[in-house]
């Protein structure tokens, strides 16, 4: 079943608002996960940041419709949710999680009234830091790209990366 387009708009016509500085803003305190709720259109959201080990960073998104109607999206591949490392203080955009596991096949979500549903992605230090990056608190955002609309990207973070010790 496909919500009707109008409702898809409307849902994501308010999205940028997330990404512009007048949404959810990251965490200060990297002490534990501090989840970022907020809205996207007429969906609720719930956005974490983990950092269950010292190699990876993992960004969880909960979808919630609060609506009475269905809310259809469609994403272009398998990677619903994706993750993206700035610099702190300059912006730069450091890494982005966009890689070769996002299979080209696309995924339809219907949330029905009341629904959720949940999607992670994850990074490792490596891929993020490499060699050339240096340690550092960098900042963290999550974001969707639903086909037929602009993409949606929310601050969840600001996580301090190192390179392990070598030493024995």
């Amino acid at each position: 079943m496909r919500a009707p387009r109008a409702a898809v708009a409307v849902l994501l016509g308010s999205a940028l608002a997330c990404g512009s500085g007048s949404g959810p803003t990251a965490p200060e305190s990297p002490a534990g996960p501090v989840p970022i709720q907020g809205r996207i259109g007429d969906l609720e959201f719930e956005a974490l940041l983990l950092q269950p080990s010292w190699d990876r960073l993992v960004g969880r998104m909960t979808l919630i419709n609060p609506t009475a109607s269905p809310v259809a999206l469609r994403f272009p591949d398998n990677c619903v949710v994706l993750m993206r490392l700035y610099g702190l203080f300059d912006n730069r955009l450091v890494a982005d999680a966009h890689s070769k596991r996002c299979l080209p096949l696309p995924v339809e979500l219907v949330l029905d009234p009341g629904g959720s549903r949940t999607f992670e992605t994850n990074v490792t230090f490596f891929f993020v830091l490499g060699n050339e990056i240096p340690e550092g608190r960098y900042h963290v955002t999550l974001y969707l790209r639903p086909e037929g609309s602009q993409e949606v990207e929310i601050a969840v973070g600001r996580p301090r990366l190192v390179r392990p010790d070598d030493a024995p």
